[in-house]
């Protein structure tokens, strides 16, 4: 019997097209390897659009680093929530295409409120936001002005 398996082709002809050959053990292997890589594949693309706990954790982290490795120059209305958003998504962590929300926590009771900035990060992958405490207070937009800043940043796990 094992002699008759291997003279079966590996491909066979069906309604005009070439196809895998199940009595064969190669076109066995084939059809299985195919649906293997097809569904490692659709795995792969899922995780890649979808932030880990890890990779969100280590993305806040590292933006808090790099806000305050330089000077921040701000200039007219372009305030500290995007630039937090900018950092999060330029650590290169998570998808390509992520969503951040930078929320401001205007609440007169949040940790630090009366020398710093609060801030709200979060995301629809991960169940729990970071809270971003940046010192000093954002100064007044004015469109005309340009102020380079260096600031202070302390990053906590939780909302503010």
């Amino acid at each position: 019997m094992g002699g008759q398996d291997s003279e079966e082709p590996i491909f066979i002809r069906k309604r005009g097209r070439f196809v895998y050959n199940p009595r064969n053990p190669v076109g066995r292997l084939l059809i299985v390897g195919g649906a293997v890589v097809v569904v490692g594949f659709m795995y792969h693309l899922f995780d890649d659009a979808r932030w880990s706990e890890g990779e969100f954790r280590d993305a806040v982290r590292e933006a808090a680093v790099r806000l305050e490795a330089e000077p921040q120059v701000l200039r007219g209305y372009l305030g500290y929530e995007e630039r937090i958003e900018e950092a999060v998504k330029g650590t290169g962590q998570g998808p390509e295409h992520a969503v951040v929300r930078v929320e401001a926590v205007d609440e007169p009771d949040a940790a630090g409120a009366g020398d710093a900035d609060v801030f709200e990060i979060s995301t629809d992958d991960v169940g729990f936001p970071y809270c971003m405490r940046v010192s000093p207070p954002q100064p007044e937009p004015d469109a005309l002005r340009l102020e380079k800043v260096r600031i202070a940043v302390e990053v906590a796990e939780g909302p503010c």
